[in-house]
């Protein structure tokens, strides 16, 4: 499902662009939306919010047909959309975020969390086959690929392994866990310490393994789209982290900073996609 938010100029400048670009995220609501409304009235751009895929999905490319400028999306769909063909979509911004998670080391990485019932006998991964888990999308890196990369590097397939539920999402996935409908799920990390907030999730949960850490969500833009204004976007977006407004929607998204990403920060997904052949 889309939804449209026409964004407002909220820095009081001039456009930074020639035309209003348009943005996409396919992260929330596992991320707050207004995280990414308020992004998008800084750059003045139009936002989408998708919220039932972590990116595109195979067969799908809003980006090399000019849908969409720029793009929050989960890094497994970069490297997908990366490796469609010899002349790639997209291209990175260089701008990434990172978590409040203390086993990171300010770095911008996060985890798949493996959780389960409080009651769970389970331990780690290793016990968790034949039993139903839940995982977000089939593009989902935290959500999916880092459970299935895990038993490839244990030398299992994952689909004999367990039995994979998708729900569409991190959040449906902790409910779907709290109402006794799964034995395990594996999450975001970040959208996991956000749920954490509720006592109730902390009593009533545990986390039996960290898959990771892998590379945070990229913002990505179009190949077409001109140096200059990529350039222009990063610039912004990294001196936001001085507006109140934009501390305000990271600290409630469970993120330290925005932060720039060098261009080979991803090329541990696309080695691991491209050992499972995906």
């Amino acid at each position: 499902m889309a939804i449209t938010i026409e964004s407002q100029n909220g820095v009081g400048h001039d456009r930074l662009y020639p035309a209003r670009m348009r943005i996409v995220s396919y992260l929330s609501p596992g991320f707050p939306a207004s995280l990414f409304e308020t992004l998008a009235a800084l750059l003045d751009a139009e936002l989408t919010l998708i919220s039932d895929m972590s990116g595109p999905p195979p067969g799908e490319d809003p980006f090399a047909d000019g849908t969409f400028d720029l793009g929050w999306i989960c890094s497994t769909s970069f490297v997908d959309l990366s490796l469609r063909s010899q002349e790639p979509s997209v291209k990175l911004t260089g701008v990434g975020w990172t978590p409040l998670d203390p086993d990171i080391s300010g770095d911008p990485v996060y985890f798949g969390d493996l959780v389960v019932p409080a009651r769970s006998t389970a331990q780690s991964l290793h016990d968790l086959g034949g039993a139903v888990i839940g995982c977000n999308d089939p593009v989902s890196l935290s959500g999916h690929y880092a459970l299935r990369f895990a038993l490839h590097d244990l030398g299992v397939e994952a689909d004999t392994f367990a039995q994979l539920r998708f729900t569409g999402g991190h959040h449906q996935s902790l409910d779907l866990l709290l109402e006794g409908r799964l034995d395990a799920a594996v999450v975001d990390s970040v959208v996991l310490s956000a749920r954490r907030r509720d006592p109730a999730v902390v009593d009533s949960l545990r986390t039996i393994q960290r898959l990771g850490p892998w590379p945070v969500q990229p913002l990505v833009a179009r190949s077409s789209l001109p140096d200059s204004q990529v350039l222009a976007v990063r610039t912004a977006l990294l001196d936001a982290n001085r507006l109140p407004a934009v501390q305000t929607e990271l600290a409630n998204a469970m993120l330290a900073s925005l932060v720039p990403t060098g261009p080979d920060h991803y090329g541990r997904v696309r080695h691991a996609m491209q050992s499972l052949e995906v």
